[in-house]
């Protein structure tokens, strides 16, 4: 996001292009789904999940690929200035997205017009599960997520429920952890962080 943020400024200073957008091979992996063995291209997604934080506070945005849309969710929304601390965030990503993934004929393989000039529309979802403490922005990030993926209800995501999420969190990262380092023996090579 900071990334897309500083090119963004580049652009709009006349320092660089969106067809420098488009050749940073990080930006393409992730759109064209080739960044790692899990990834997928947005093309195949409805869904695109962007976490992002500004240095001190995470949101969870979430790219509508088909509605040409970014929602919001922030754990903090009841605070008037929620969103103003992401917004240049938030505008970067509405402007330059829907450029890079014109190039990459997102939009065209699903059978959408290209965004060509437009921007992503954005909805500030109000209705967001709330954290009660300052400590829990990120595990908030991560279970909206988590729910949004398996389909359930973001609105039981309680703040009493955040140590369970942590171990169970920690649990899973560990047991990944271990599939990787027992995959990497079988095939005799030196586990990689």
């Amino acid at each position: 996001m900071q990334m897309l943020k500083r090119l963004n400024d580049k652009i709009e200073k006349g320092q660089a292009t969106i067809q420098d957008a488009t050749n940073i091979a990080v930006i393409e992996d992730d759109i064209m789904g080739s960044a790692s063995p899990f990834s997928r291209g947005w093309a195949d997604c409805d869904f695109v999940y962007l976490p992002l934080n500004n240095n001190n506070h995470w949101v969870l945005l979430v790219l509508d690929v088909k509605k040409k849309k970014i929602r919001v969710y922030n754990s903090k929304s009841r605070r008037a200035d929620s969103v103003r601390d992401i917004r240049p965030y938030v505008s970067s990503l509405q402007r330059l997205l829907p450029k890079i993934m014109d190039v990459h004929g997102v939009y065209e393989e699903i059978g959408l017009e290209r965004m060509e000039n437009k921007v992503l529309e954005l909805e500030v979802v109000e209705d967001c599960p709330q954290h009660e403490d300052g400590g829990n922005f990120g595990m908030y990030v991560l279970m909206m997520a988590e729910f949004f993926i398996m389909g359930l209800d973001i609105k039981d995501i309680k703040s009493k429920d955040m140590p369970m999420f942590r171990k169970k969190m920690a649990t899973e990262l560990v047991l990944y952890n271990n599939k990787r380092m027992q995959e990497a023996k079988k095939k005799g090579k030196d586990f990689e962080d």
